[in-house]
């Protein structure tokens, strides 16, 4: 025994495939907001001819998540309806809006374990169901997850390039002269004129030391 609580505004009629199959014994409720014109006619033939027992839920809308909160609401009511039930039934959400599985959580840690997530009915029918948490691999050591990080960092280094030659500078070659053009002529220098030699200046003499002078020598000449 089985209950199906179809979030159909979530999963529209996707959600539904698997329904042909189900048994007698299980109870199919359908939330969706009045006026919704996602039902297709071959979906109500389907309906009509499903084994088990089928219930619309007319979901009352003003506010946000108005329908999720009303399903939760009628699937907790029912746990507590059928709590002791033997084989326990199955309370299953079909969905794949990721919300309702924070409840499913809780409701585990309160030991209500037999209430699950489905994104449709025939998942739910082949045990495929959703959120369930996996397990994560246990934790290295921090010594050894520092080694495996060194070891990624060095392999993600890039190998060091080895470091360039300088290139030898060739000398620019001279231009060709132009032929065209006509070599400069080179003007010669003439040399500067040497100036004359300063005549030696002619010392005169007093005419008094000349007359005396040849008063010296009359009288010598006398004795």
């Amino acid at each position: 025994m089985n209950y199906y609580y179809i979030d159909f505004e979530n999963v529209k009629t996707a959600g539904l495939i698997g329904l042909d199959s189900l048994p007698s014994c299980d109870t199919v409720k359908i939330f969706a907001k009045g006026g919704s014109d996602q039902l297709k006619f071959n979906d109500i033939k389907t309906l009509m001819a499903c084994k088990a027992t089928v219930a619309i839920e007319d979901v009352v809308t003003g506010t946000k998540n108005a329908l999720d909160f009303q399903l939760l609401t009628d699937l907790m009511i029912d746990c507590v309806k059928r709590a002791g039930m033997s084989p326990s039934p199955k309370f299953i959400i079909i969905s794949a809006d990721h919300g309702y599985d924070p409840a499913i959580t809780q409701m585990k840690k309160r030991s209500v374990n037999n209430v699950f997530r489905a994104v449709s009915i025939k998942d739910a029918e082949s045990g495929n169901f959703a959120g369930r948490e996996q397990k994560q691999p246990a934790k290295q050591p921090a010594k050894q997850q520092r080694t495996n990080k060194a070891e990624e960092d060095r392999k993600e280094e890039k190998p060091a390039q080895p470091a360039k030659k300088p290139q030898r500078r060739t000398p620019a070659k001279k231009a060709a002269p132009d032929s065209s053009e006509k070599p400069e002529k080179k003007t010669e220098q003439k040399p500067a004129p040497e100036k004359a030699s300063a005549k030696p200046s002619i010392r005169r003499v007093h005419s008094r030391t000349i007359n005396k002078t040849a008063k010296v020598n009359t009288d010598s000449e006398n004795n």
